[in-house]
């Protein structure tokens, strides 16, 4: 009978739904024309409208995002070191930053967009999403296209005297 309990609940947990990540805050859903915060870095323009993202959509994006910064740091123009924390290390739930995550529609399609800042700092809980101008790459805004798992842009904030870092959009 315990083996039984124990095998139910091993299966329970294997099914159970993705938890979000930490610092995580999902914002109401935007309306069409809403833009999302890019004081210092570029922005996918205004949005189509907005949905509720799923823990697991989120989960997802979590994953893609993780892959993504990682394969950036190979490239020549992303510099590993120059940053504290490094995005170029960052792996999927990582508590070094803390997001704010909203459910955007593009071009008829849901996008999850994600606003990451360091886990550190200070936000106006009234006043979300956070709008950060400069603090450098640190601070930076990902979508992420739920129809093809993959991410779509990723901009980085710039700073006073760099580093800048250029916007990814394959």
């Amino acid at each position: 009978m315990l083996a039984g309990l124990t095998a139910l609940a091993v299966a329970a947990n294997v099914f159970a739904a993705p938890s979000l990540p930490p610092e995580t805050t999902v914002l109401a859903a935007p309306r069409a024309g809403y833009v999302l915060p890019g004081c210092s870095r570029v922005t996918a323009g205004p949005v189509d409208g907005g949905w509720d993202p799923s823990d697991a959509d989120i989960a997802d994006m979590e994953v893609a995002l993780a892959s993504t910064l990682g394969s950036l740091g190979n490239l020549p123009v992303y510099s590993h070191g120059t940053e504290s924390p490094d995005p170029l290390t960052y792996v999927a739930n990582d508590p070094r930053w803390q997001r704010e995550i909203i459910g955007i529609i593009r071009a008829g399609r849901p996008v999850v967009y994600g606003n990451y800042l360091p886990a550190d700092i200070d936000v106006n809980s009234a006043r979300l999403p956070s709008d950060i101008c400069d603090g450098g790459p640190i601070f930076f805004g990902v979508e992420y296209d739920l129809a093809t798992g993959t991410i779509t842009h990723l901009s980085f904030n710039g700073g006073l005297g760099g580093p800048f870092w250029p916007t990814y959009a394959p």
